[in-house]
């Protein structure tokens, strides 16, 4: 072993209790952190994924005036009641994976807010008009929890479990879609129950939506064949969707209009966004902690050799050789910190993947997408975590280094 390694591995066991009380401190900060890396991203992926899956897809487009009625603005909650349609929505589709070949397949979408009536019970809810045919490409998240999936032309609907509860409808079961055509006449279409469908992880987003038959939809608002957005599923699902959209901006910019799934995720992106941020907090946090616990430890053993760090500068000891002793301190005691710590971490991550992370409030289910949130291993963030606490400590030691590599020989050697 190097002289210094020994050097600072033997002034690091002078104060045991000290060490070990900073090492411990560190090791559980790292394990918090590496475990809550993996908590924010398993809060991302538990809503996030589901939700481009079964609604928002990767890219949507409207039609080049759809928000011509809103302020120019295209939002999460402004396509339900605006009617500047796409027409031939299945034709467009066609030219748009034709110019962009990084988009694999498309679905027409047309939602309208609408009183759904069984028997004599009525309620409001929302239709989500969608292509059957297209379905299983772009809304594979998009499952059952009763009876099958409609068909083209069956006027079929998917109701949500609640709307179901409510109406007490079942599968085989007839509802009553009452809502206003796009020149504002009252319609009504008969609609039939082919299932109960649900999207896991999106249980606490449902809000009484119901998927039906696009041209049921249609119908009801007497627009022919037209569709309010096209909703685009991407070959790569982990590409960036902002290169795409803007190439077919660039491509379709008088008839159409393109958006990322970030631009339209409403809800699903503002959750992601709030937890990422408190995520930073609470990093920049622990990393402030910890590194004052380390230039408190490096300080005080500063202070406690001052005589023999006049001696070493006495005996010719460069003041370089000095300096890198302490910081080698430092780095042993972030390395040891880094290395318990990470274990820890991926020790609780394995755990909690296994059996949940419960959510103890409605917030909370909000957020995790359902009852429990089960965090995965990453090994990036395994290993960006103890890689940056390790550096935070010898940044923390470097000020204490360069105090000892500062002193005077003849005034440390008179420190008593």
């Amino acid at each position: 072993m190097p002289l210094s390694l020994r050097l600072a591995v033997r002034n690091l066991l002078r104060q045991r209790r000290r060490t070990l009380l900073t090492g411990f401190a560190l090791a559980m900060g790292i394990a918090l952190m590496v475990l809550g890396r993996a908590w924010t991203a398993a809060m991302e992926h538990a809503v996030v994924d589901p939700a481009k899956d079964g609604t928002l897809g990767h890219v949507q487009v409207f039609a080049a005036n759809a928000a011509a009625d809103e302020g120019g603005q295209i939002s999460f909650i402004m396509p339900h009641n605006n009617y500047r349609l796409i027409p031939e929505p299945r034709r467009a589709i066609e030219r748009v994976l034709a110019a962009e070949p990084r988009l694999e397949a498309g679905l027409a979408r047309l939602m309208v807010g609408t009183l759904l009536s069984s028997g004599e019970t009525s309620m409001e809810g929302l239709l989500i008009g969608i292509d059957p045919a297209a379905r299983p490409a772009v809304y594979p998240a998009l499952g059952l929890a009763k009876g099958r999936h409609f068909e083209t032309g069956e006027h079929g609907v998917l109701l949500n479990r609640g709307v179901a509860r409510r109406l007490g409808a079942d599968v085989g079961d007839t509802v009553v879609a009452l809502g206003t055509t796009a020149d504002g006449r009252l319609n009504a279409v008969r609609l039939n129950v082919t299932g109960l469908w649900r999207i896991p992880g999106l249980e606490a987003y449902e809000w009484g939506a119901c998927y039906a038959d696009l041209a049921a939809v249609q119908e009801l608002l007497d627009v022919g064949d037209a569709a309010g957005v096209l909703i685009l599923r991407q070959r790569d699902p982990r590409a960036a969707a902002a290169p795409i959209a803007a190439s077919l901006n660039r491509r379709f910019a008088s008839s159409l209009e393109a958006h990322t799934w970030e631009d339209l995720g409403g809800p699903f992106i503002g959750g992601m966004m709030l937890t990422r941020f408190v995520a930073h907090i609470m990093d920049f946090m622990m990393a402030a902690i910890v590194a004052a616990g380390v230039l408190n430890t490096a300080m005080m053993s500063v202070f406690e050799r001052t005589r023999e760090v006049g001696t070493m500068r006495a005996i010719g000891v460069l003041r370089a050789r000095v300096r890198s002793l302490f910081l080698l301190e430092s780095l042993i005691l972030g390395v040891g910190g880094a290395v318990v710590g990470t274990a820890v971490g991926v020790l609780l991550i394995l755990v909690f993947g296994h059996y949940g992370i419960p959510a103890f409030s409605e917030a909370q289910r909000y957020s995790y997408g359902g009852d429990y949130l089960y965090p995965q291993l990453a090994w990036a963030h395994v290993a960006w975590v103890p890689a940056v606490m390790t550096l935070v400590c010898v940044a923390a030691g470097f000020g204490p280094a360069w105090t000892a590599a500062r002193m005077r020989p003849v005034e440390a050697l008179r420190h008593v």
